[in-house]
This record gives structure tokens, C-alpha cells and sequence, in this order.
């Protein structure tokens, strides 16, 4: 018997961090106001789906992603389901941006759009790295089991993303809880890594995955088979609202918050 099994996953709600327009990688910052209502708005898509049920939860170490994930599962009343929290979820280390304004950054490259957009969305752009891990702020104590440190991001461009999270996706997720085990499978993590996950599934090129930007908040639903190939082309459960949101991500940096001038 042929079977379908599904797996949701989506980006966070908006971070306070996102509403300055700021690059928050690993530093933990916690969901807007604004986040809450998407996480809110997330768990009222899911559940009017229907025929989306979650059976387990995995998050990355991030309080915005944790938050989103816990206030879903409320909504769905399923807070008691399995919850897995992994680095490896995390979202792309943005190095010494970390912390920074955007636009800032787009205006210490001179203003080079092509520049700026490489290093945000190309598959082989990454920022400055941090020069060691002791002088990063944002490893701390949920690290404390990792004993090999030196396996941890100072910076990070998509492919390096993917060498850390598509292992472990494939192992975990993939092949153990949605296809051994039939789960329906609700990943709630970051950009980078629903890319990441686009790309890897959707076998985007290199170039193509570029173009694509992930909103906040709106759940997408990919329907795989036993092989863990798409049945189907993946899907947002809110396309309107995943467009808008796109277009917010797309232009990030290149204009100033509040300011409607690219």
C-alpha cells in the first residue's frame, strides 16, 4: 500500500529582532507582539487544514523558534506531544553580523546590491566569521553537551547550513519519524534552514535557491512517499499571506526601517 506522510514547516513568527531589521543568527531573541499573533495565526491554519495533525515536535535551541512551536501546539491542544530541541535546527550563523542593522551593513558595502544580496542569499555567500568561538555571546550553557565545540558555526553560508542540518534531517526525520514510523512530522525552525529544506527536497539548484525567501509564521506542507520523494509540488497554507510576507524578506536591508525607498 502506497502511503503519504506529511511534514509542516514553517519559520517562526516575527522576532523583535526581525522588526528592527536586525541579522539575529544565534543570538536568542524572543518572539514581537507581532510573532505571537503569526504563531497564533500558524497553529489556526494547521488545525483548519484538517487533515494535518501533529504527532511530534522539533525545534532548533531558539527561544522565537520554541515560542512559535509552544504556542501552536496550544492552539492545537497538543502541548504533551514529543518535543525535540537540536542545534541543528538553528538558524544560519551570521557571523559579526550577528546583532547588526541590515541596511547598516548594506551601506558599509557601498551600497552594492549584488554584494549585499550574495552574502544573504547566495548558496556560497557567508559573512565575516567570528574569529573564535569564546569570543562569540551567543554559545552558551544549551551548548554545554556539545564536547566537540569545534563542530559549532563562527559564520555560516547556506552550503555550510546544509552540511550541518541535512545529515541530521534525513537520519532523524526523514527517514526515522515520517517514513519508520508514519508521524506527521511539525518542524518549527528559521529562514536558512526551511531553505535549506526547500532546496534539499524540491532539489533546487545551487543558483535557483537564491530566489527563494521564506516568510514569518505561514506553515508549508510537503507530501512525501516511502522513497521520501514529493508526491507534490510543497505548498503554503496562507499562499497570499506567504506572498506578502516573501516580498517583506526579499527587500530586507535594502532600505531603512520604516522607510518605503529602496
Amino acid at each position: 500500500m502506497t502511503r503519504t506522510h506529511k511534514l509542516i514547516i514553517l519559520r517562526h513568527g516575527e522576532s523583535q529582532w526581525n522588526h528592527e531589521n536586525k541579522f539575529c543568527g544565534w543570538i536568542d531573541i524572543p518572539l514581537s507582539t507581532q510573532g505571537e499573533q503569526e504563531a497564533l495565526r500558524a497553529g489556526e491554519l494547521i488545525k483548519a487544514a484538517g487533515d494535518l495533525d501533529p504527532d511530534i515536535i522539533y525545534t532548533s535551541k531558539l527561544t522565537r523558534s520554541i515560542e512559535t512551536g509552544n504556542i501552536i501546539l496550544h492552539h492545537l491542544n497538543k502541548v504533551w506531544i514529543d518535543h525535540t530541541k537540536t542545534w541543528r535546527l538553528n538558524e544560519r550563523h551570521y557571523g559579526q553580523y550577528q546583532g547588526r542593522d541590515k541596511h547598516e551593513v548594506f551601506l558599509e558595502l557601498n551600497q552594492d546590491k549584488e554584494k549585499f544580496q550574495f552574502i544573504r542569499r547566495n548558496y556560497h555567500g557567508k559573512p565575516p566569521l567570528i574569529p573564535a568561538l569564546d569570543a562569540d555571546p551567543s554559545i552558551d550553557e544549551r551548548y554545554n553537551d556539545i564536547l566537540n565545540k569545534s563542530i559549532l558555526p563562527r559564520g555560516e553560508s547556506l552550503e555550510m547550513v546544509m552540511k550541518r542540518l541535512i545529515p541530521y534531517f534525513i537520519q532523524e526525520i526523514l527517514n526515522h519519524q515520517l517514513i519508520q514510523l508514519n508521524k506527521t512530522v511539525l518542524v518549527v525552525t528559521h529562514g536558512s534552514i526551511v531553505r535549506s529544506l526547500i532546496k534539499f527536497l524540491n532539489h533546487v539548484s545551487d543558483e535557483d535557491i537564491s530566489k527563494i525567501n521564506v516568510p514569518t509564521g505561514v506553515p508549508l506542507v510537503f507530501e512525501l512517499n516511502d522513497k521520501g520523494e514529493l508526491v507534490k509540488n510543497y505548498y503554503y497554507l496562507d499562499k497570499a499571506l506567504a506572498e506578502k510576507g516573501m516580498e517583506k524578506v526579499r527587500n530586507e536591508g535594502l532600505k531603512r526601517k520604516n522607510d518605503n525607498r529602496l
